[in-house]
C-alpha cells in the first residue's frame, strides 16, 4: 500500500513539472514559437523584389534584317546584345516563338555563345524589337562577289552572276536558308531580277555550284538614289562622274547628260555634290547635279 501511494506521488510530480515548463517563473504561460514557412524553391529567386517579366505583345509589323556579332546572352530576361555589323549596338528579345537556325539546319538556345555572328530577322512587340528568326553563321563562307544579276530560276534555285571584276559568270544555289537583304530589311528571292546590282557571299558545296550565304540587293532597275559626297573624277565630255560616297566609302560612276542636267562652272573635281540618279540596270543616271557650296 504504501509503494502504491509513492508511485501516484512520483507521477504527480513529473506532471507538474511538465506542465509548468509552459510557464515562466511568475506564473504567467510563454508564447508559443512562430512557426517558420517552408522554403519554396521560387521563392529565393523573387526575394529580391524583382517582379515576372509580363509576356511580350504579339509581334507585327514588317520584318528587318540585322546582322552583327553576339555581346552578350541574357537567359534570364531572354534577350541578347549585339555589335551591329554597320555599328552600333542593339538589344533583342526572344522567346519560345523565336526560331534557331545554324548552316540551315535547326539550332538551339544554348548554341547563342557571345562572339557568334548572327543574322536576326526582327519586328517590334510593343515598343521592343524581337527576333523571329536567328541564323547563326559559322565562318565557313569562302567566297564573296558584287556584280550583277544575269538571271534567277526560282523553280531550280539557281542564281547567275555577272562579277564586275571578274569576266567569268559565278552562278550559284539559293535555298530557303540564304539570307537576303535590302537597305537592312529582310527582302525575297522574286527581288533577284535580271539587271539588279548585288553582293554575294558563298560557301563552296561538295557537289554542284556553291551555295548563296548571304544576298544584298544594292540597286534593282528603276530604283532612284541619292549620292551625296565628292567627285574625284569628272569628264565632261563623256558625261561622266564619279562620286566618293563617305559612308560606305564606296565610288560610284554616274553617267548624266549636260544639255539636261544644267552643268555649271562650279561643277568640278574636288567638289562635294548631291547627285539624284536612276538606275536603268547597266548605270546610273543623273537628272539633278547639286554643287554643295558649303561642304563644311
Amino acid at each position: 500500500m504504501n509503494a502504491l501511494l509513492m508511485l501516484v506521488v512520483l507521477t504527480g510530480m513529473a506532471c507538474a513539472q511538465t506542465v509548468s515548463s509552459a510557464f515562466s517563473t511568475n506564473g504567467h504561460m510563454s508564447p508559443a514559437p512562430e512557426a517558420q514557412p517552408a522554403s519554396v524553391g521560387t521563392t529565393s529567386a523573387l526575394s529580391n523584389g524583382a517582379a515576372m517579366p509580363d509576356l511580350l505583345p504579339q509581334p507585327q509589323g514588317k520584318a528587318t534584317l540585322m546582322g552583327g556579332t553576339i555581346v552578350k546572352v541574357d537567359r534570364v530576361r531572354d534577350q541578347l546584345t549585339l555589335n551591329l555589323f554597320g555599328g552600333g549596338r542593339a538589344r533583342i528579345l526572344f522567346d519560345a516563338r523565336t526560331r534557331i537556325y545554324r548552316d540551315g539546319a535547326t539550332a538551339a538556345l544554348g548554341d547563342l555563345q557571345n562572339g557568334a555572328r548572327v543574322y536576326v530577322d526582327t519586328v517590334l512587340a510593343g515598343v521592343d524589337v524581337f527576333a523571329q528568326n536567328i541564323r547563326l553563321r559559322s565562318d565557313v563562307a569562302s567566297g564573296q562577289s558584287s556584280g550583277q544579276v544575269v538571271s534567277y530560276d526560282a523553280g531550280a534555285g539557281f542564281l547567275v552572276v555577272k562579277d564586275a571584276i571578274s569576266p567569268r559568270q559565278l552562278r550559284l544555289r539559293v535555298s530557303a536558308t540564304t539570307v537576303i537583304s535590302r537597305e537592312g530589311k529582310t527582302a525575297s528571292a522574286n527581288d533577284l531580277r535580271g539587271g539588279t546590282l548585288v553582293s554575294v557571299t558563298f560557301v563552296p558545296s561538295p557537289s554542284g555550284p556553291p551555295a548563296a550565304h548571304t544576298i544584298s540587293i544594292l540597286a534593282a532597275p528603276g530604283n532612284t538614289f541619292v549620292f551625296l559626297g565628292r567627285v574625284i573624277h569628272l569628264d565632261l565630255h563623256l558625261g561622266l562622274l564619279v562620286v566618293a560616297n563617305p559612308h560606305d566609302q564606296k565610288s560610284y560612276e554616274i553617267t548624266f547628260d549636260p544639255r539636261t542636267v544644267g552643268v555649271t562652272d562650279s561643277l568640278r573635281e574636288g567638289t562635294t555634290v548631291e547627285v539624284v540618279a536612276r538606275f536603268d540596270g547597266s548605270h546610273y543616271l543623273a537628272s539633278t547635279i547639286k554643287v554643295d557650296s558649303n561642304p563644311n
